[in-house]
């Protein structure tokens, strides 16, 4: 597969999440700025396989380093990121995440 060009210039260390956005990405960094990829959510969940980036509902991909607590409210969970923002996880994947890193729940 062919690497995207916004990945020669970030390190996976830099990339707090992902968000598709119809066929494009949006990449969020850890300094704040965001940047737009012409590639799909697909490719990236493809190429961050074998890192620890989690599929977490059907837009957003997650980098487990910067997952700074999870909650549960009302059977509702949701992981809240070091930069502050909140994002829910599907019900369908909670007992695969929970399997997966036991140590955020």
């Amino acid at each position: 597969m062919k690497t995207p060009k916004i990945l020669k210039n970030l390190s996976q260390e830099s990339i707090c999440y992902l968000e598709s956005s119809i066929n494009y990405t949006l990449f969020f960094l850890k300094d704040g700025r965001s940047m737009v990829s012409g590639y799909n959510i697909k490719v990236y969940e493809a190429l961050f396989e074998d890192m620890d980036f989690i599929k977490v509902n059907r837009s957003k991909l997650i980098n487990v380093a910067f997952i700074k607590k999870t909650l549960c409210v009302d059977n509702t969970y949701s992981v809240i990121l070091q930069n502050g923002d909140e994002i829910n996880i599907a019900r369908r994947r909670v007992n695969k995440i929970r399997d997966l890193y036991p140590m955020m729940f």
